[in-house]
């Protein structure tokens, strides 16, 4: 049983991690947390509004009432207002970035907290959502509000154009993981075909139904997520996580992780 003497209510943009920025676009918070040094966590607490918080780098173990959730670098959960939780952080640095929602601003676009919470479980490209929207809580001038009410609003569209792998053929489920597994490689459609043993014609039939996208932009941005970790760690350079990544060079990686995330490789880096 959680005692309310040992539970704190957080306010809208109020966070518990000793470091934290926030920028508030009145519809929608983003909230940019981080723990640079080993402190004592594990407080009981609850946040006013409904939240959602992507993992960038670094992980903790979850508490719920009823479950125990291990986050890690690439995770994204949410929270229904007044959720009682609480985290223990094992790896540091952690940083990670939040989006608060106003009740009106979900009521306006027909969406609920059930729906939000089903969202976050079918997003492979959250990633570059919360990194464009760290992106615009930093620039913050008059284009922001705008950009950020439009990401969180295409995150969702995205989410519900994703189709649960539980209703997939299996060889679709066979093609994600062959992709995932050979990400810093150039896979041909032929290739997975004959792994898979199904028609050429029928992947790329289906392959943006259940992908959301094409073959070839489903390969970038599983290299650019993969870059995206490489820079977290200071020991490559630009062009060394360009050769790891399986860009052609690192002018083409340069590119790519501008359209994917909004920044620069190297401003990127300086960001964190």
């Amino acid at each position: 049983m959680i005692s309310e003497r040992d539970t704190i209510f957080l306010k809208k943009g109020q966070y518990l991690a000793p470091n934290y920025f926030t920028t508030d676009f009145v519809d929608v918070l983003v909230g940019i947390t981080k723990y640079e040094i080993p402190v004592q966590t594990g407080t009981w607490h609850s946040h006013e509004k409904p939240l959602i918080s992507f993992v960038l780098y670094g992980n903790n173990t979850e508490y719920r009432k009823t479950k125990t959730i291990e986050r890690t670098a690439g995770a994204v959960n949410f929270y229904h207002s007044n959720e009682m939780h609480k985290n223990i952080y094992s790896r540091f640095p952690s940083k990670h970035i939040s989006i608060e929602l106003e009740n009106d601003f979900l009521l306006d676009h027909g969406y609920t907290e059930k729906e939000i919470a089903l969202a976050v479980q079918q997003n492979e490209d959250a990633v570059f959502t919360f990194i464009k929207l760290m992106h615009e809580a930093l620039v913050n001038d008059s284009h922001s509000k705008s950009a950020v009410d439009m990401l969180f609003l295409a995150f969702m569209e995205n989410s519900a154009k994703s189709k649960n792998e539980t209703h997939s053929p299996a060889w679709i489920r066979s093609v994600r993981d062959i992709l995932q597994d050979r990400w810093n490689e150039n896979v041909t459609l032929l290739e997975l075909a004959e792994s898979v043993d199904v028609h050429p014609t029928s992947i790329s039939k289906y392959f943006r139904k259940h992908f959301n996208c094409t073959l070839g932009e489903y390969a970038r941005k599983l290299k650019v997520k993969h870059a995206i970790g490489f820079l977290h760690s200071s020991n490559y350079s630009l062009t060394e996580t360009a050769y790891l990544c399986g860009f052609s060079d690192q002018s083409h990686f340069t590119k790519l992780f501008k359209f994917y995330t909004g920044y620069l490789p190297k401003n990127y880096s300086k960001a964190l």
